[in-house]
This record gives C-alpha cells, structure tokens and sequence, in this order.
C-alpha cells in the first residue's frame, strides 16, 4: 500500500498519505480513488538528484524527471502581472541528514537536523487529473517534463542579460502533477538575512522561516521590497501575495517563504499569513 506509508525521517515532515487506516487487520481505505492501494514507486530522478551542487553529478539540463511522494510548499494563484503568470508549484524531498557540519549543502537541514530537504520549482505544469489543483501539504507524484537551468540568456532585457556569475533558476519544466495524499505541514527551514544572500543557491526552492526582517522601503515597481542596505541583497518578492501599507521601517518577527532567484535572492511569502508584524 502506497498512502500510509510513513517515512521516519523527520517528526515534522512526515511523508505518509493519512486517509488509509493503519490499524492492523485493516481493510477499509477512506480514499475515493482507491489510491490507499497503488504500488510504493521510488523516484528514477529524485529532487537530490537535480539539486546536487555538484554540477557532474547534477543530472544534464533536458533530463526527463520522474520523482515520487513530494509534498507541496506553495502554488501561486496570484496573478501579479495580470497577463495569466500563475500556475508554478513549488515542491520539497525529504532525504537523510547525513553528515550535518555543513547545514546547507548538499540541502538544506530542517530546524531538528534530523533530515534534509531539496526543493525545486515547476514552470508550465499540467495536473492530473485536470482540475486537481495542488495545496500546501499535499503529497505529489512528478512525471513528464524535463530538467532546466534557466538563466535568461537570449531572453530577458533588451539587449539580453543572462544572470550574472553562472547563476540560474533550477526547474522542472512542463511537468505533470498528480496528487498522491496528503501530509502534515511542512516545517520551514531557519534561516537569516544572510543565509539568503550566501547560500541563496542551495536554499532556491525551500520553504524557509527568517526573523526580524525590515522594510527599507515600499514595494517598488517589479514589486520587490528590499530588506537590505545593499541593493542587490535579498528582496521581498510579492509573486504570491500583496503585502500592503509597507513604508521604510516595516518590521515583521518572522517572515515565511519560499526562495527563489532573479538577478538577485528572493524570498516569495505565499500568503499574508506569512508575515507576522512586529520584531
């Protein structure tokens, strides 16, 4: 059986689908789809596998992916730029810490350092079935579509910018969805201000909890809210959510997010419930 499966790696993330009883001798499944009993498949191309930072080890950019039982961070329904840019999910694999001296590589360690968690981004996704729309915690399966480094050459600016020093945006690109259970919510990844600038590569994709954030000033026109001094620091990105009322020395305790990049780290809140004012 495949949804009451329980993973033991982490007691905050726990990889099961919960609608099938696990009481011995059990025989009912509380899911409609009968899903309780589809074979357990492993991931021919787990998220560890196209997260790994080193790049011959990397799975190549075009590679067709097949990952199993991932759980959702966030999906963005919010169509910032009004032209339908919605649509791209979010997605965490739970692995083994292994050796936990280095807190962010090869993925980042949960805040119990018992496992680690590899995230990545979906772009052009289809659901199955159709109408499945994918929600925080929900268990995934991930098939079709293929590994990209997307890194803007040829294609943002005019003339051109590719993103500087090698830098690019891992994805799976023009993947099918199809939900496989849920999960408990996942757990964020602690992290400071800085983190997000000097291991923004490692973290891109992880849903992430920092404290003490400050406004430096409103949104601007991208609908960016820096929380640096530095210019090219990490930046609020308002891709999921309109945080309103922010001026210059806007405080929040605790911010949640997941983290991207663009010319620069993001951190993307999906709600304003992510956001907790004050600090």
């Amino acid at each position: 059986m495949r949804s009451h499966r329980l993973t033991a790696l982490s007691s905050a993330l726990v990889l099961s689908a919960l609608g099938c009883s696990d009481m011995p001798g059990a025989q009912r499944c509380d899911e409609p789809d009968n899903s309780c009993n589809r074979p357990f498949l492993r991931s021919t191309t787990p998220i560890s596998a196209l997260r790994n930072p080193d790049p011959a080890r990397r799975v190549a950019v075009g590679t067709p992916v097949d990952a199993r039982n991932l759980q959702v961070t966030a999906f963005d329904e919010y169509d910032e730029t009004m032209g339908g840019n919605v649509g791209t999910v979010y997605v965490q694999e739970t692995i083994p810490a292994g050796n936990t001296a280095d807190a962010f590589l090869p993925c980042p360690l949960l805040p119990n350092r018992m496992a680690r968690v590899c995230g990545i981004s979906t772009f052009n996704t289809t659901f199955s079935p159709l109408a499945y729309r994918p929600r925080v915690g929900d268990l995934v399966d991930m098939s079709g579509g293929s590994y990209d480094e997307f890194d803007c050459s040829g294609v943002c600016g005019s003339p051109p910018q590719p993103f500087p020093d090698g830098r690019f945006l891992p994805q799976v690109r023009s993947p099918t969805i199809r939900s496989a259970g849920v999960a408990p919510l996942p757990t964020p990844v602690v992290v400071t201000v800085q983190d997000l600038t000097v291991h923004n590569a490692a973290l891109i994709g992880v849903l992430v909890e920092v404290a003490n954030v400050t406004a430096i000033g409103p949104a601007d026109r991208r609908g960016e809210i820096q929380i640096t001094a530095d210019r090219n620091g990490p930046k609020l990105a308002l891709q999921m959510v309109n945080i309103p009322g922010v001026v210059a020395g806007t405080r929040w305790a605790r911010v949640v997010g997941v983290v991207s990049y663009f010319y620069g780290p993001k951190l993307i809140p999906r709600t304003l419930a992510d956001l907790t004012p004050g600090g």
